[in-house]
C-alpha cells in the first residue's frame, strides 16, 4: 500500500495566518513601549523646568543680596548692567531657557504676591493647558 507524500510529510515553518498574528501581537507591544517611552521624556521636561526654576529663583536672590533689588529681567543675571554691585554673571544663557527652549517668562513684581515670578509654559508653549502641556510656575516650587 502506497502512502500519500502529502499526508505523510510533517508541517514544517508556519502558517501565514500565525505569522499575521504573531506580527500584530509585537505591533500593539511596541506601540505600547513606544507611548510609554514618549510619556516619559515628557513628565522628565516637566521635572526639567521645575528644577531650572528653582535654580533660577536661587540665582534672583543672589542678585538681589549683592546689588539690593532684583533684576527687571533674566537677563540681568547674565549680563553685567553697569551696576557696581553686581558680581555675577548668576546665570549662563542656557539658563534662562525653559526644556522647550523658550525664554522663561519673569515679571517683577510677580503674581500671588512675590518678589518676582517665573513661568514656563511647557511643551504646548501657550498658558494654561493640563497634563505634560500644564504651565510650570514659581509660586508651585
Amino acid at each position: 500500500m502506497k502512502k500519500n507524500k502529502l499526508t505523510n510529510k510533517k508541517h514544517k515553518g508556519f502558517s501565514l495566518i500565525e505569522i499575521l498574528v504573531v506580527m500584530v501581537i509585537m505591533a500593539t507591544i511596541m506601540g505600547i513601549v513606544a507611548n510609554s517611552i514618549g510619556n516619559n521624556k515628557k513628565k522628565a521636561k516637566l521635572k526639567e523646568a521645575e528644577i531650572k526654576i528653582s535654580k533660577l529663583k536661587m540665582s534672583i536672590e543672589s542678585f538681589n543680596t549683592d546689588t539690593g533689588y532684583y533684576p527687571r529681567s533674566l537677563d540681568a543675571l547674565v549680563n553685567d548692567n553697569g551696576d557696581a554691585n553686581w558680581l555675577g554673571p548668576y546665570a549662563k544663557k542656557k539658563e534662562i531657557k525653559d526644556p522647550w527652549n523658550e525664554d522663561f517668562h519673569y515679571s517683577n513684581p510677580g503674581q500671588h504676591d512675590e518678589e518676582f515670578s517665573i513661568i514656563s509654559y511647557g511643551n504646548d508653549k501657550s498658558p494654561g493647558g493640563s497634563k505634560f502641556d500644564k504651565d510650570i510656575n514659581s509660586w508651585d516650587i
